[in-house]
């Protein structure tokens, strides 16, 4: 994949054993995706998914747009070395590399068949035998000076020539339709030069051996140090015929190199298209009638809603992903939605891509910033859709997401949630709540809860720009109560706002995991104009919260009490916080207790006399007994 190549040759030095990118290579050419005549096929038929449970029929997947190998597939690997360049592994230490379940080596996060597995939920079995390594005719040096890619092509003819009479080809051709699905060549020592000599890249050939045609092929480099991200990026061109993603960011393995070790799982869309997960078909009578919220685990489906005009070529997808696992490395949880366009050749142009990612956060944005390649645009939170930031998406909130003929979508997404073990969102609007999950342990509508109060106190500084103060929520002592593991909060508690009268409020009004309160504790949704005063936004992870208020809405001394609570199966943890603004007066009756405080504030006896001030370390001045009055800066 093309890059800055000078800022692309320093950072890969420090940062990567490979290069940032590699390439499709047909016929001595660069090209941005495989050319019609020459995308991979497989004859293999897709399993259709079980639409058990699903809110929606889950759309029967026969024929996708790229080619959907199932079940084990048998891979090549062949491996090559220089008389400037050894072999810098053992070949069974590439067969660990390739296939071992659990592989770890060099802090990898499992095998490149671990990571086939893992996408596809174990559809797709990818194995790799290896044979090598083979001493080429020429250095290492010799191959990389020639002009473009020929020196690759000198190498391959001679690898396969070599280890003609050591390998059946046509076991490779897993669909014995004539042609090999993957063989690779792996050659020791790092790529040198972007789009010359032995750079990384899916190339195409000519040759014929034991009655197959060895058409695609891949070439990834060995410098020393395992990696999986190269080698799993080009299995995407050579197998499935899967296109470079340009300007599209970290969202997927075939967008930007995110991490070597743990590379970033296939997008939603290619997932769905493969038949690895179910596409679940929107129309125009679903966005217009009146449903139940939907309910998604991460990469659980992924919803497609075509342009009605265009249904086999344009459309937007959307899916829940979460950043963990094999997305750890994104920025952010919630909605990702796509729009794709299979008239559209590659992703050439950033004002019309192939397959792109609509940002929650760029709703006057009509195409994506040239210059955004690598590491640009990386990923952010905002990128997503979720509770308390982008909760909805529309043709008016976004009026530059069209079809690209210009036209309406007509397509409404209202009330998503927060980012936790499942997320919901409403197609249309005025969506009914969804029923309890049955994932949960006993649920707490047939067990009359537990309900423990953990008390609070935070003392906020008058701030004009939403200015906050991180609060210990005691993750050890909710554990505990909640008869979980600390690490465990995350996944397996329900998280509320509580009314004041005690009702549990499921629906967030501030950032991610959090709730914004009026000055009577009601739980209500931002607005500067409007009643919301104090919001606390909880992260789970850490057990802490962010408190903070409403810039110009609150006055030194104004004091308010608001409640969050987590809930696992009859147990309820709820804490109680009672949120003082600085400033004002306290009225001191136990010297002892207020020894420490605040430095500067001036004391006052009862009479309003003062009588003297906190010293730089806080501390009281000797007074006598009695009754004092504190005035808080």
């Amino acid at each position: 994949m093309k890059t800055k190549i000078a800022f692309g040759l320093l950072l890969g030095s420090l940062l990567f054993p490979t290069m940032l990118f590699a390439d499709i290579v047909y016929q001595g050419k660069r090209v941005q995706e495989w050319p019609e005549e020459a995308r991979p096929t497989f004859t293999g038929s897709k399993a259709s998914a079980s639409s058990s449970g699903l809110a929606r029929a889950v759309a029967t997947q026969t024929k996708g747009h790229y080619a959907a190998p199932k079940g084990k597939i048998y891979s090549l690997t062949l491996l090559v070395d220089f008389s400037d360049q050894a072999a810098p592994v053992t070949v069974s230490e590439v067969e660990e590399w390739l296939n071992k379940e659990g592989f770890n080596r060099d802090g990898c996060n499992g095998s490149v068949r671990d990571y086939y597995l893992d996408v596809s939920n174990g559809q797709l079995d990818l194995t790799n035998e290896v044979y090598g390594w083979y001493r080429a005719k020429h250095p290492k040096s010799w191959y990389e000076s020639l002009q473009g890619y020929s020196g690759s092509d000198s190498l391959m003819k001679e690898v396969f020539a070599y280890f003609d009479s050591q390998v059946d080809f046509s076991r490779y051709d897993n669909d014995k339709d004539g042609t090999t699905e993957a063989i690779n060549i792996v050659y020791a020592g790092a790529g040198q030069t972007w789009g010359q000599g032995l750079w990384p890249h899916s190339g195409w050939s000519s040759e014929r051996r034991d009655g197959v045609r060895l058409t695609h092929h891949q070439m990834t480099d060995m410098p020393g140090k395992f990696s999986i991200y190269v080698f799993v990026h080009e299995s995407g061109h050579m197998i499935f015929g899967w296109p470079d993603l340009y300007w599209y960011g970290d969202y997927c393995t075939m967008g930007n190199r995110a991490n070597d070790l743990n590379p970033v799982a296939i997008n939603d869309f290619y997932r769905a298209d493969q038949g690895w997960i179910p596409f679940v078909d929107i129309t125009s009578d679903d966005v217009n009638n009146v449903t139940g919220l939907e309910v998604s685990k991460p990469g659980e489906f992924c919803y497609r809603y075509k342009n009605p005009n265009r249904p086999n070529q344009e459309g937007l997808v959307w899916s829940y992903v979460r950043n963990t696992g094999r997305d750890k490395v994104l920025a952010g949880s919630g909605l990702l939605m796509q729009h794709y366009d299979f008239s559209i050749e590659g992703n050439s142009a950033s004002d019309k891509l192939g397959l792109r990612i609509v940002h929650a956060n760029a709703a006057g944005k009509s195409s994506d910033n040239p210059g955004d390649q690598w590491p640009s645009p990386g990923s952010t939170a905002n990128t997503f859709f979720k509770s308390g930031t982008y909760s909805e998406f529309s043709d008016e909130a976004y009026p530059a997401i069209r079809w690209y003929n210009g036209t309406k979508t007509g397509l409404k997404i209202t009330d998503i949630g927060t980012p936790g073990e499942t997320l919901t969102f409403c197609i249309g609007e005025n969506c009914s709540e969804p029923s309890s999950s049955s994932s949960e342990p006993a649920s707490s509508s047939a067990v009359e809860p537990t309900i423990q109060k953990i008390a609070l106190d935070v003392t906020l500084p008058l701030d004009n720009n939403y200015g906050y103060v991180t609060l210990d929520l005691k993750g050890s002592e909710v554990a505990q109560i909640l008869g979980i593991k600390k690490t465990e909060i995350e996944d397996k508690v329900s998280f509320y706002g509580v009314e004041p009268n005690g009702t549990l409020n499921s629906r967030t009004t501030g950032e991610g995991t959090g709730h914004w309160f009026d000055a009577d504790g009601k739980i209500v949704a931002w607005d500067p104009n409007g009643s919301s005063v104090v919001f606390s936004n909880v992260d789970l992870t850490t057990m802490t919260t962010k408190i903070g208020h409403m810039p110009n809405k609150v006055k030194s001394g104004d004091s308010f009490t608001i409640k969050q609570a987590l809930v696992y199966g009859s147990k309820q943890v709820t804490f109680e916080i009672k949120v003082t603004i600085e400033g004002g007066t306290t009225v001191i009756t136990n010297l002892r207790k207020a020894k420490y405080g605040k430095s500067g504030n001036m004391i006052f006896n009862v009479l309003g006399k003062p009588v003297g001030a906190r010293n730089a370390s806080g501390e009281m001045p000797d007074l006598p007994k009695g009754m004092y009055v504190e005035v808080v800066k």
